[in-house]
């Protein structure tokens, strides 16, 4: 990734120079000559990526990459400096004041600037010397390439199928069933999964079966051992007829692809194509594969999920799952049995493979060459190192999907060291940080796409190359909760330090000098000890270059003056989150200082005492998402300086204590969570054309007062909607039907007639009814809904019978019934909830279980979805 690294440097070089035309030439000329010698410099680093074999090779392509981060932080610094003299130049009379200093200090900024160019031309001119006096072009030409040797090396069937397929015998048996159907039909299957899941080996326990000894002819081929398409026909033209590799090289693609499909005329065949990474190459191939109806089978392994699912209209795909705590320890057993005083360690290392077999198969054997408590323990404590040190194999297997990836993508797979072991990942959150912290750019939305969905886009291809995984996703199929493999999180937080992408400190972990690891790096995760944190941090010079600190496990009260201490020593912070900060007495009016700031988590109050946001928050020009604690219902309150926040995207509040006090003119937002109805009812909505979330809350008055949602109707973008009126009344909901992109709805509050719902929009495939006290049975209604997915009913009936009649909710997968006291009956009739995969009953006392159809109550519970993952 050195060569994605340089390539972007010099992008942003070239950018600067383009934009700052008003600095000293001599300023300007150092850049441009930086800016044209990495790029010479990039031609010997794109050839050296191959072949970091050579310390000399390894260590020349990582002085190229420091000098191009280097060259980052000075025009970052620079800008950043630009910006604050700008700031000082508006608004009061001291402002204006304080500018005129601020010119002399330009001058003394420009000085450094120049000077850390001068610093860098040195470095490079020393670069090229080392380049010839060691002779690393030399080298590059005479090192063989490794990357093809790594991909044939690394694939997942890295131990014998004969004995290590635990876990796998259900998918053998349902793959088997499909492949020896009978059906004369070309049938393909598709597996797919993370890397060291077993794709290959259950490929070929397949291929291997007697139960397909029918297949006279049958070829096994890698891609990833060729990237050229003509060796992999020539390798499946000769597995399948014994040709002479010779006679087959003087073809070109079109007459091998001829070729081979005159060839699979005759019998039935059986043909695994291993480790496929590109759809593009799989199209190649698969013309190959002409249906002659003789009962032929081709099998596709592959890590990505998009080529597994692209394979063909009619393919079957197949998802390798990962390993369960039994099947785990069953497959470690298998290689190395513990004595009794060893389990207890044995299966805490087991748990953090997270049930790959290709790590317990590695990790059983390195515990096999001493079964002593001592070994096990320091094994433990070190167990990634360990792992890596016993066998390349599982380092680099991981490493071959980080290496795929883009300069943006590999930023912001990285950024997923932030988040501590085991910990879930709110995507919603995770996404608002990548954009904030710039791996996301801001020129993507100069051609109609927001940020937002780029970051959305990169969060689907990290499931779909199985890199992070799905925890939970919405009744809409969108990702809102994931977590990482403990293995990939090592690889991320490795790679994140050695990259200067982010460094961590936790002081639970024993660090002979933790302060080195934080040198450097741009951006700060504090997993425990904020107190030593910032002792050993002093006045250390790298607090000014520091753009992201975040506080990433919960952690108790801190005092006014620590918090403070954070706003007033990292004064050029783009990202602070400080959500896990269970409470503190104030929000420092410092917090203003911090102008450079674009996301902003703040910490919880203490109690349910209400934590005044200060007014100096209206300084914060380039803020774009600013949320409360996540963890504690604090209710906070607005300054009407809010309204001067005019790049805001995303606010995101529990509870608010009087106004949210922004305004139509904000017309960036996404995201409102949550604004009282009253202040909504006054606000001109027209220019609001961005919002997609919204969230509303009811007066804290007397209860009964009645309340309709005309302000919605010009919200023509709006996704989600929640409506929170407690015990008040939703009058009407006719303007939702504007609203042709609605979602997902939330009702929360009396409503005198379910008759209204019919009124909803088609769009809509989620729906959440708490407190409505309807008289009539909602159902008839709701079955209306043409594309209601999932469907959520709290204390919402008062009746005593529920139908749902024949053929209604084609399309629900969820429903939820809760707390419908009175309600004895749920009629289903016949091809009612034809597509209902979850169900759950709860409080309805008196229910009669056993008069709904087993087929309902005999389904999977509804998941639960935390309010979290809900902004």
């Amino acid at each position: 990734m050195v060569d994605a690294a340089v390539s972007f440097t010099i992008e942003k070089l070239g950018e600067f120079v383009t934009k700052q035309v008003n600095i000293r030439i001599g300023v300007k000329d150092g850049i441009e000559w930086l800016r044209d010698e990495l790029g010479y410099l990039l031609i010997s680093v794109r050839a050296a990526e191959a072949h970091q074999g050579s310390d000399h090779i390894r260590l020349w392509t990582e002085s190229v990459r420091n000098v191009a981060n280097q060259a980052l932080i000075i025009l970052d610094r620079f800008g950043t400096q630009q910006e604050e003299h700008e700031a000082h130049k508006q608004g009061s009379v001291l402002n204006r004041m304080r500018s005129f200093i601020c010119i002399c200090q330009k001058e003394a900024n420009l000085f450094d600037i120049s000077k850390d160019i001068e610093s860098l031309r040195k470095r490079v001119v020393g670069i090229k010397s080392r380049r010839d006096e060691y002779r690393i072009n030399d080298m590059i030409i005479a090192t063989p390439v490794v990357q093809q040797r790594k991909r044939t090396l690394l694939r997942a069937a890295s131990f014998d199928h004969e004995h290590d397929t635990v876990g796998l015998e259900d998918d053998v048996q349902t793959l088997l069933a499909l492949l020896s159907n009978g059906d004369p039909s070309l049938s393909l299957i598709s597996i797919h999964g993370m890397g060291g899941l077993g794709k290959s080996t259950l490929a070929s326990k397949l291929y291997h079966s007697s139960e397909l000894s029918h297949f006279k002819r049958r070829a096994w081929v890698c891609v990833s051992e060729d990237y050229d398409i003509r060796h992999v026909l020539r390798k499946i033209i000769n597995s399948l007829t014994g040709e002479d590799l010779d006679s087959l090289n003087k073809m070109e693609e079109i007459e091998l692809l001829r070729h081979l499909r005159t060839k699979l005329d005759v019998d039935h065949y059986l043909v695994v194509i291993d480790d496929i990474w590109d759809a593009d190459n799989w199209k190649k191939i698969k013309n190959a594969f002409p249906d002659k109806k003789n009962g032929s089978r081709v099998i596709i392994t592959t890590r990505n999920k998009t080529v597994a699912e692209g394979v063909d209209d009619k393919c079957f795909v197949h998802e390798l799952r990962f390993l369960r705590a039994d099947e785990s320890w069953q497959l470690f057993c298998k290689r190395t049995k513990p004595t009794p005083n060893l389990e207890i360690l044995g299966k805490e290392m087991v748990g953090k493979c997270g049930g790959l077999p290709l790590a317990i198969v590695i990790l059983a054997g390195l515990l096999l060459q001493k079964k002593t408590f001592t070994f096990w323990s320091e094994v433990k404590d070190h167990l990634w190192r360990r792992l890596k040190g016993k066998s390349s194999e599982i380092e680099e297997l991981l490493n071959l999907s980080y290496d795929d990836l883009s300069f943006r993508m590999s930023q912001c797979f990285l950024y997923l060291a932030r988040f501590p072991e085991d910990q879930i990942i709110d995507v919603f959150k995770l996404k608002l940080l990548w954009i904030a912290e710039e791996f996301i750019s801001e020129a993507d939305e100069e051609d109609g796409v927001h940020m937002e969905d780029v970051a959305e886009d990169y969060v689907n291809e990290f499931i779909n190359r199985n890199m992070i995984q799905i925890e939970l996703l919405s009744p809409g199929g969108q990702v809102l909760i994931c977590r990482v493999h403990d293995l990939v999180r090592d690889l991320a937080i490795e790679k994140a330090t050695e990259h200067k992408i982010l460094g961590i400190f936790d002081s639970s972990k024993q660090h002979p000098n933790p302060i080195r690891s934080l040198q450097g790096q741009s951006r700060h995760a504090i997993y425990n000890g904020i107190d030593e944190y910032l002792k050993l941090l002093g006045h250390n010079s790298d607090a000014l270059t520091l753009r992201s600190l975040a506080i990433t496990k919960k952690i108790g009260r801190r005092e006014v003056e620590e918090v403070k201490l954070m706003y007033t020593r990292f004064k050029y912070l783009k990202v602070l989150d400080l959500t896990s900060v269970r409470s503190s007495e104030a929000i420092p009016e410092e917090i203003g200082d911090l102008i450079f700031l674009k996301f902003l988590g703040l910490m919880g109050g203490i109690d349910e005492d209400v934590l005044v946001i200060p007014p100096s928050i209206g300084k914060l020009k380039k803020l774009q998402t600013l949320c409360g604690s996540r963890y504690y219902n604090i209710p906070y309150k607005h300054p009407k300086e809010m309204c001067e926040l005019k790049e805001i995207r995303h606010l995101m509040f529990y509870t608010i204590d009087g106004k949210m006090n922004i305004g139509g003119d904000q017309t960036k937002l996404q995201t409102i969570n949550c604004i009282p109805y009253a202040e909504l009812h006054h606000i001109d909505t027209t220019n609001w054309t961005n919002l997609h979330t919204l969230k509303i809350t009811g007066s804290r008055g007397k209860e009964g007062q009645f309340y309709n949602l005309e302000s919605i109707a010009n919200l023509t973008n709006l996704q989600t909607l929640s409506v929170y009126m407690e015990y008040d009344i939703i009058s009407a909901i006719q303007p939702l039907g504007s609203c042709k992109h609605l979602r997902r709805v939330v009702l929360y509050g009396l409503m005198e007639d379910p008759e209204q719902l019919s009124l909803l929009p088609d769009s809509v495939i989620d729906l959440e009814l708490v407190l409505t006290n309807f008289k009539k049975d909602p159902m008839l209604t709701l079955k209306s809904l043409p594309n209601l997915t999932a469907l959520r009913l709290e204390d919402s009936y008062s009746g005593k019978n529920m139908v749902c009649s024949a053929d209604a909710f084609q399309c629900l997968q969820s429903l939820s019934l809760n707390t419908l006291r009175n309600l004895k009956e749920l009629q289903v009739d016949e091809g009612a909830l034809p597509s209902l995969k979850a169900f759950q009953i709860k409080r309805c006392d008196s229910i009669k279980i056993d008069k709904i159809p087993p087929r309902i109550t005999s389904l999977p519970l509804v998941p639960f979805i935390p309010l979290t993952s809900l902004y």
